[in-house]
């Protein structure tokens, strides 16, 4: 393969589909969101093994096809397949005039038609530092945001997770 061959297909492109797809979320990240926003009660993405609440939607259930208002419910939570971000943010702008928080953990890929269409100008987009995903190897090689979807929330900025987060003894 050639260097400008190389270049096409690099990252993403190169293997996608190809990496895991159900990485959990690590603790240490979700105190300090829960520390920032409040308790999560519900995961829009999960299964038995990865949920950070009692309640959520798994795989099986297809969580792109459920009613996201979901009354009783605060903060919702979404880690979601990265493979495909679009329906799913698309699926959290829907839900953004609620008098509740969404929140969604992407790479942060602010040059995409995604990010364009569902992102800028209708949630807050916080860029955070990289992670390490619960079960994996090492950090995840992308910059991640953490994305608020909810009635007159919209903006840009940085968030510091690591220095919100809950000092543990």
């Amino acid at each position: 393969m050639s260097e400008v061959e190389s270049i096409k297909r690099s990252g993403a492109a190169m293997h996608r589909g190809a990496s895991r797809q159900d990485w959990g979320t690590p603790p240490e990240f979700l105190a300090a969101v829960e520390a920032r926003f409040g308790v999560i009660d519900f995961d829009l993405a999960a299964s038995h093994q990865n949920s950070v609440a009692d309640r959520f939607f798994s795989e099986q259930e297809n969580s792109l096809v459920q009613d996201w208002t979901l009354p009783h419910v605060g903060i919702a939570w979404c880690n979601p397949p990265f493979a495909d971000i679009r329906p799913w943010a698309a699926k959290c702008e829907s839900v953004r005039n609620l008098p509740r928080w969404t929140l969604l953990l992407v790479p942060a890929s602010m040059g995409s038609l995604w990010w364009r269409d569902h992102v800028i100008g209708k949630c807050q987009a916080d860029g955070i530092p990289r992670i390490k995903f619960v079960g994996a190897s090492e950090m995840y090689p992308k910059d991640l945001a953490c994305l608020c979807y909810g009635f007159g929330v919209a903006g840009h900025g940085f968030w510091d997770w690591r220095a919100a987060c809950p000092k543990q003894p």
